[in-house]
């Protein structure tokens, strides 16, 4: 594991917004969190940002020669983070994403000196953090990105996935936490740099646990989940006390988890994964492709996950939970596991069929692309189980 500081300097632009003005300060550091797994039968780099918007085919490109074979770059997607996407700040000579690239790439170096055996144990919370800002009327969707009376729109994924990583000595040394919700608890008219809640809910597991435990938030498929208490106030000041509340309602839900589990051992049978690039029509211009890129990883035949570019919404997370056929499945969204262009929102075909924001416009994949990855990431899987084959068979019990 390791861990880097990639907090931009004040003055560019934050991603997530359009009418976002430059930052003018830095209210809490932006992170990158990287945990590096090796097995006799594959490396992986699972490399977590507070981003909003990020992948780096540069970075892709490095993973040979570290003998790395899949880095999953995930964003935590906060909306208070660095715009990315900015070729000339600070300089035209080196945009923060050069930066952040060189820093990561160094990371995970770091991470892969310090292997150890490791055991991993799963577990599920369950807390309503977030509404579905897609709110149905009928056969039609209309967007609600505001909702000051906090009304629970639905339908949400309140489940919180929880694997924990111990050494040798049974001391924890790593929480992955994955949670589906928008981190735009700040809103667009803030200008201070900040993690939004999961850096807070980071924050207050790992000084919980003490040592030097390091705690990563997965984004799950919040594409179209809002968080419930948001900050909109003429105080900006007071805003970040909203960031603190959720963040520590998240975090109060990871430490229950963990206490439930904290007496059962972790295991360290197995890992390995497979991965598959699919190529899809635009949306709007079929005579353009789009590429998406799925990963799976299975450890112990026990953890499922699920990677998938873009936005996804929540839907998909149901999905594979219920058919992965696993005690715990989870999907990573907001995950590039290669070198292609960010696809934007991934609706489920419903949510697609019903419009709004996320649904209609601000995609470019085409309808039923999210159910073609979540199908191919669950055939992965079930192969990495042995569960399919590569020839017809039948069970040695079955009559002719």
């Amino acid at each position: 594991m390791a861990r880097v500081d990639i907090t931009p300097p004040i003055g560019g632009p934050t991603a997530g917004y359009a009418s976002a003005e430059p930052t003018d300060g830095i209210h809490d550091r932006l992170d990158a969190r990287i945990l590096v797994l090796e097995s006799s039968s594959t490396t992986i780099a699972v490399v977590a940002c507070d981003l909003c918007v990020f992948n780096s085919p540069w970075l892709h490109e490095q993973m040979p020669k570290l003998g790395i074979d899949r880095l999953l770059l995930i964003n935590t997607h906060t909306h208070a983070g660095p715009d990315l996407r900015d070729e000339v700040f600070p300089s035209p000579e080196e945009p923060w994403r050069v930066t952040v690239e060189r820093r990561l790439l160094e990371a995970i170096r770091e991470a892969q000196k310090g292997l150890f055996p490791a055991q991993f144990l799963a577990a599920e919370g369950n807390i309503t953090l977030g509404y579905n800002r897609l709110v149905r009327h009928g056969d039609h969707a209309v967007t609600q990105f505001e909702n000051p009376d906090h009304i629970p729109y639905g339908p949400v994924d309140p489940t919180v996935g929880v694997i924990r990583i111990t050494d040798e000595e049974s001391d924890v040394r790593a929480v992955l936490v994955t949670y589906a919700c928008h981190p735009v608890i700040l809103g667009p008219r803030n200008r201070k740099i900040s993690a939004d809640y999961p850096g807070v809910m980071r924050d207050l597991v790992e000084e919980e646990l003490g040592g030097d435990v390091t705690c990563l938030f997965l984004q799950g498929g919040g594409g179209d989940i809002n968080p419930l208490l948001m900050a909109r106030g003429d105080d900006r000041d007071s805003d970040f006390t909203v960031v603190e509340r959720v963040g520590r309602r998240l975090a109060e839900e990871v430490l229950d988890v963990l206490g439930r589990i904290e007496d059962e051992p972790g295991a360290s049978k197995s890992l390995s994964s497979a991965s598959a690039d699919l190529t899809v029509e635009n949306r709007w211009e079929p005579d353009e492709e789009v590429t998406l890129g799925v990963t799976s990883v299975l450890i112990n035949d026990e953890i499922g996950l699920i990677t998938m570019p873009g936005e996804p919404f929540h839907a998909f997370q149901v999905a594979i939970r219920q058919m992965a056929g696993l005690p715990h499945a989870y999907l990573l969204g907001y995950c590039c596991d290669g070198p292609y262009a960010w696809p934007s929102y991934l609706p489920d075909l419903q949510s697609a069929a019903r419009g709004g924001y996320g649904a209609s416009d601000t995609t470019r994949a085409e309808v039923g692309a999210g159910e073609r990855l979540v199908n191919k990431g669950l055939v992965q899987l079930f192969t990495l189980r042995g569960r399919l084959k590569g020839e017809p068979r039948r069970h040695p019990f079955e009559n002719e």
